[in-house]
């Protein structure tokens, strides 16, 4: 198994896990405070664990080129806008069928990537793309359990095209990770990839703050306030952030985000074990679909 691979599946599980504790802490945080942890929290992490690698390694810090800046807060600034697109659907009726929408982040990382990086899929791994894509969308139809007349009224809703941006926005600051990293001169794999986590989660914690706190003080404080609980969503929050750029830094980015889609099962499997929920047929059908989609990407 290729390393990137291994990457990419570690970025999922601990993503999973951020998750889990992020929707563990929504109703004492609201959407933004809970939102607001994954950043807040774990920059710090991220340059404690620089500072462990560095100094247990002896690596060599990369040198940061003007790329580098440009494509890592262009990075940074356009995963906050996805950030607080997605929390403003869930304050509207048709956020099931949004957020569903916004799952097509993978298909357009793919297309901004060969728009902007020049680096295309194959054949196959684009067909595993959208099949891939196909599949979390009717993954999130059935846990919202949408009526057809319900699905026929959301699709055309403003709230879907704000779910198709936000998509848009984190494909597009996928790609800007994945160009930030292969700008880096020098360093190691892991090295680069943690000193991109902590530069990029500072900017973000810095701006997704003020904004937060501009909007809802209330949620910024009590995002402080719970550190104790909160403090898990950072560590996972850092840890999959480098897992993530590791694997951009070895691999094009879609690819790795396609296989990074198994964080799905995993949230399934929480919600399974943790959150007592049921699985339905059609949900079971979805996640066949995207099994053998990870499976085309990982065969190619």
């Amino acid at each position: 198994m290729e390393l990137w691979v291994v990457f990419a599946v570690a970025a999922a599980a601990t993503q999973a896990l951020r998750t889990a504790v992020q929707r563990r802490m929504t109703p004492t945080l609201g959407n933004l405070g809970a939102s607001y942890i994954r950043f807040s929290y774990a920059f710090p992490l991220a340059w404690l664990f620089l500072y462990i690698y560095i100094s247990s390694t002896g690596a060599a810090v990369a040198e940061l080129p003007t790329g580098f800046w440009f494509w890592i807060n262009l990075a940074a600034l356009t995963q906050v806008i996805f950030t607080i697109l997605l929390g403003q659907l869930f304050s509207h009726r048709s956020f099931a069928a949004a957020i569903a929408f916004s799952k097509t982040e993978v298909l357009q990382t793919a297309i901004f990537e060969a728009l902007i990086l020049g680096v295309i899929v194959t054949v196959q791994t684009g067909f595993a793309i959208a099949l891939g894509v196909f599949a979390t969308v009717l993954l999130s139809f059935a846990k919202a359990k949408l009526a057809l007349g319900n699905l026929r009224a959301a699709i055309f809703s403003r709230q879907v095209a704000i779910g198709l941006g936000a998509g848009a926005f984190l494909g597009f600051c996928t790609v800007c990770y994945g160009a930030a990293l292969k700008s880096m001169n020098g360093g190691d794999v892991i090295g680069n990839a943690i000193y991109a986590a902590a530069i990029g989660t500072t900017i973000q914690a810095v701006c997704f703050g003020i904004y937060i706190f501009i909007v809802s003080r209330g949620q910024f404080i009590a995002s402080f306030t719970h550190w104790r609980q909160c403090s898990m969503a950072g560590i996972w929050a850092a840890t999959s952030s480098i897992f993530w750029f590791a694997g951009f830094a070895l691999h094009s980015v879609a690819p790795v985000r396609a296989v990074g889609q198994i964080e799905l099962l995993f949230s399934v499997g929480f919600s399974v074990l943790y959150f007592k929920e049921r699985i339905s047929r059609v949900e079971f059908a979805a996640i066949a679909l995207l099994a053998i989609s990870i499976i085309m990407v990982l065969l190619d």
